[in-house]
């Protein structure tokens, strides 16, 4: 009887989809906006943009129905002003952007809705310069720190100082981006940075060496970014939105196999970081690797954004609080779970996928 009930939910879905698809024509384009790395001249994508890019599904489906897929590059520093922009004049239909832009976003006005949830995320480290005495975030209290405000690693790194009974005002921040904050580092401008894998590639050159990072504390502490949508694209397309949201799962299905985990830092590698940087940034990692791809649950996003909110008002990030549910588009995601035959793959997503495609 389960069974029946969510073939029917799904099919229902289905034709929702389909009566909605016939009011509006499609789009003569699909625009997502990514940060990425440019090589030659041209943008390079890793991680599922990349995944999805390689497979080619996703512009195959889109190319039969005369829709032409556009990848639009961001640079790492102001990629979120950029998309906020994007979303309020339409220019662009979807982007991946991180939690904490995303609440500041969402308190601003800027209108968008989460379609695909990203995994468990990405780790950030605290790194100090090599000749550095410091061992421990309290022998760099009241000295100088490289971290990019407003940015997914701050409330992951604050979270951090609060578990230690230390706050931002604790120390001297230079807001820096973490390009930047990595050079500061090796200059010794600064005495210690937050930073994504680039703290292995200072470690490697003999100028940083890492004392803390994300693999030592709670698992809701990582940079996490999610795949949102315009409201007005998913509103007049939701057929193309499901595909995107299909492409997007796929991807992340793809690369949660361990077998296609030397093809996966192989296509990363591509977009700017070493292969041996990206396989160090998961070593001793506490989250399976299959686990690290799955989708959060709805009942995850509302906790995880809650908190967040919470961070961003409490540090006048943000005027008002800031509500998740009403942007929480992610029947797309469990739709694409039902059309790949994976409602039981990642056992935190089976009862929402069950209930509510």
């Amino acid at each position: 009887m389960q069974g029946l009930w969510r073939n029917t939910l799904a099919v229902m879905a289905g034709l929702l989809i389909s009566v909605t698809a016939l009011a509006n024509p499609a789009p003569e384009s699909l625009k997502i906006a990514i940060v990425a790395f440019t090589q030659g001249g041209k943008p390079v994508f890793g991680g599922i943009a990349g995944r999805v890019i390689e497979d080619g599904w996703l512009e195959q489906q889109l190319s039969q129905r005369g829709i032409k897929l556009q990848w639009i590059a961001l640079p790492h520093a102001g990629a979120g002003p950029q998309i906020n922009e994007g979303f309020s004049n339409n220019s662009i239909d979807f982007a991946v952007r991180g939690d904490l832009p995303s609440v500041i976003a969402g308190a601003g006005g800027v209108p968008g809705k989460l379609i695909v949830p990203g995994g468990s995320g990405n780790n950030i480290y605290l790194v100090v310069p090599t000749q550095s005495t410091a061992k421990s975030i309290e022998d760099l209290k009241g000295q100088r720190l490289a971290l990019h405000r407003g940015r997914p690693w701050e409330f992951a790194f604050s979270n951090f100082l609060a578990s230690k009974g230390l706050k931002l005002d604790d120390f001297k921040i230079a807001n820096l981006n973490p390009q930047v904050g990595a050079a500061a580092v090796s200059a010794g401008k600064v005495d210690a940075a937050v930073l994504l894998s680039e703290a292995y590639a200072l470690e490697d050159k003999g100028v940083g060496r890492i004392i803390w990072s994300t693999k030592q504390g709670a698992n809701d502490w990582r940079l996490v970014s999610d795949l949102w949508g315009t409201d007005s694209f998913i509103e007049q397309h939701p057929e193309v939105t499901q595909l995107l949201a299909t492409a997007w799962v796929k991807a992340a299905w793809w690369i949660s196999q361990e077998q296609n985990q030397d093809a996966y830092y192989q296509l990363s590698s591509r977009a700017g970081t070493a292969e041996s940087v990206l396989r160090r940034d998961d070593q001793g990692d506490p989250v399976a690797w299959k686990e690290r791809w799955a989708p959060k649950s709805d009942q995850q996003l509302k906790a995880h954004y809650q908190a967040l909110s919470d961070y961003a008002l409490a540090n006048q990030l943000i005027r008002t609080p800031y509500d998740i549910t009403p942007a929480l588009a992610t029947g797309f995601t469990n739709q694409a779970l039902i059309n790949l035959h994976l409602s039981d793959y990642w056992p935190a997503l089976r009862g929402q996928v069950a209930t509510h495609p």
